[in-house]
C-alpha cells in the first residue's frame, strides 16, 4: 500500500511497517540501525534497482513512520521475525538481507532463525555474537550503551538542542566523514515523533535490561548462509579488532571486507567501493563463493 508521502506500508509480525521500495527482481531487504532510518539506503536502493533487484528498506519498528509496538518489544529475535514476515508479506519465498548496526544484528539473526528464507547475508559494522573479540578499548567505545540504560535522563539529554547529541555521535563514530555529506533531518524527525526517541533507546534497554537466554542462544548460533561482512577501520562505535574472529561464526561462504579510514556508516562513507563489492557478491552463485578474510 502506497501513501501520499512516498512510503509504502504493510502489517507484519503484529505491527505496521513503513518502507521504501525501488526496482523489480530478486528481493533485497535493507535494515537500518541506530541512529538512522530507512533513508540510510537512499543511495543504495537505486543502485540495486539498476542492477535488477527489488530493493526494500523498512523503517524498523518504533521508527517513524513505522508503528511503535504497544508492548515495547525490541528484542533482536523480534526484529529478525519482522524481516522474515516482511519477506512473506512482499510475496517472496526468500531474500538477500543487508543490515547495518541493529539491522545487522537482525539480519544475521533472521538467517539463523530461517536460513531457507535468507539466500545471502550482508552485515555492516556489527560483529556476530558468537565470535565477538571483546577489548578494553571497545568497552570505552560502548559508554553510550550503558548511558541509555538510565531512566528518563537519556531522553532529555539526547533531545536537547535539536538532538545535538546525535550530531556528536556521527562525528565520533565516523570521524573522517564530512558533515556536509549527510543529512540528519529525516533521523531527527523520526526521533522527535511522539515516542520516537524512547523507542530508539528501547532497543538498547531491551538488549541489556530485558535480555533473555533464548535471544542470546539464537544470536550465538553459527550462521550457515553465504555471508559478507563490512568493517570500517576508523569506526568510533565498534572497533575493527572486535571482528577478528568473525569467520568462526560462519560455516558457509564468508568474506570480511575492511576499509581503512572509514567509520561506522560504511555503506554511505565508502559508497562506490561498497556498491561494487556488494554487487559482485550478489552476482556470485552460492556454491562458488569461498571463505575469505581480508
Amino acid at each position: 500500500m502506497q501513501n501520499g508521502t512516498g512510503y509504502k506500508r504493510l502489517s507484519v509480525n503484529g505491527i505496521e511497517l513503513a518502507y521504501l521500495e525501488q526496482g523489480s527482481g530478486p528481493l533485497v531487504l535493507c535494515l537500518h540501525g541506530f541512529p538512522d532510518t530507512a533513508h540510510s539506503f537512499d543511495e543504495l536502493l537505486p543502485v540495486l534497482a539498476a542492477a535488477g533487484y527489488r530493493a526494500v528498506a523498512p523503517f524498523m519498528r518504533g521508527y517513524y513512520p513505522s508503528e511503535i509496538p504497544a508492548d515495547g518489544d525490541y528484542a533482536i529475535t523480534t526484529l529478525a521475525r519482522d524481516a522474515l514476515a516482511l519477506i512473506d508479506a512482499l510475496g517472496e519465498k526468500s531474500a538477500i538481507v543487508i543490515g547495518h548496526d541493529w539491522g545487522g544484528f537482525a539480519a544475521y539473526t533472521a538467517a539463523n532463525i530461517a536460513p531457507e528464507k535468507v539466500s545471502k547475508l550482508v552485515v555492516i559494522a556489527v560483529p556476530h555474537m558468537v565470535a565477538t573479540a571483546n577489548s578494553f578499548a571497545q568497552l570505552r567505545r560502548s559508554w553510550y550503551v550503558w548511558f541509555f540504560q538510565l531512566p528518563w535522563l537519556p531522553e532529555k539529554r539526547v533531545a536537547r538542542n535539536n538532538f545535538a547529541f546525535i550530531d556528536r555521535l556521527y562525528r565520533a563514530w565516523s570521524p573522517n566523514w564530512p558533515v556536509n555529506k549527510y543529512d540528519l533531518s529525516p533521523l531527527k524527525a523520526a526521533l522527535a515523533a511522539p515516542g520516537g526517541l524512547q523507542a530508539a533507546l528501547g532497543y538498547y534497554r531491551r538488549m541489556i535490561r530485558g535480555a533473555s537466554r533464548d535471544v542470546y542462544d539464537v544470536m550465538s548460533t553459527i550462521t550457515t548462509v553465504p555471508a559478507l561482512w563490512f568493517v570500517g577501520e576508523a569506526d568510533g562505535s565498534i572497533g575493527p579488532e572486535v571482528f577478528a574472529n568473525t569467520a568462526e561464526a560462519c560455516s558457509g561462504p564468508f568474506e570480511l571486507v575492511s576499509y581503512p579510514g572509514v567509520g561506522h556508516f560504511v555503506h554511505r562513507e565508502a559508497a562506490p567501493e561498497f556498491h561494487s563489492k556488494l554487487l559482485a557478491f550478489l552476482a556470485v552463485p552460492e556454491a562458488a563463493a569461498d571463505k575469505q578474510v581480508g
